[in-house]
């Protein structure tokens, strides 16, 4: 699992943007990082998860994105967002965690089924991602 990271001044740089551009960054970034695209999204997929594609002009025009033939390149706010590289990484220090303590291994989120009745891994307490504090899994000082 990925997460998208936005420092807590984000919204204060938004306030030139309309809400259908801010949303597509949004988007975008979230998009970018769930398929470990490293910032760089096929035009052509923009529609798939945007609801306002056409916005994407705007973001280009002013600086947030960048055109590189059939691509976008995010710019604002790249500097957050974990590299593939680390993501896998970190995966599999996961995963290698997990099999010490005996844990099930869990299936990727991308094949995970949407049905109503799905467990939700985001909201799951996750004893096994790196909470950079060197004590990853310890909840309340246990």
């Amino acid at each position: 699992m990925t997460w998208t990271k936005l420092s807590d001044d984000f919204t204060d740089d938004t306030w030139n943007l309309s809400d259908a551009a801010f949303r597509l960054h949004l988007e975008g970034l979230v998009w970018s990082n769930r398929k470990l695209l490293d910032l760089r999204i096929p035009k052509a997929e923009v529609r798939r998860f945007g609801k306002n594609p056409e916005a994407a002009a705007e973001l280009v025009e002013h600086g947030w994105w960048s055109e590189d033939g059939g691509f976008y390149l995010i710019r604002h706010h790249a500097r957050y967002q974990r590299s593939r590289e680390a993501v896998i990484r970190q995966q599999a220090v996961n995963k290698q965690n997990r099999a010490k303590r005996g844990l099930p291994q869990r299936p990727s989120r991308e094949l995970v089924s949407l049905a109503a009745d799905s467990d939700d891994d985001s909201i799951d307490e996750s004893f096994d991602e790196q909470d950079w504090t060197g004590q990853a899994g310890m909840r309340g000082g246990t």
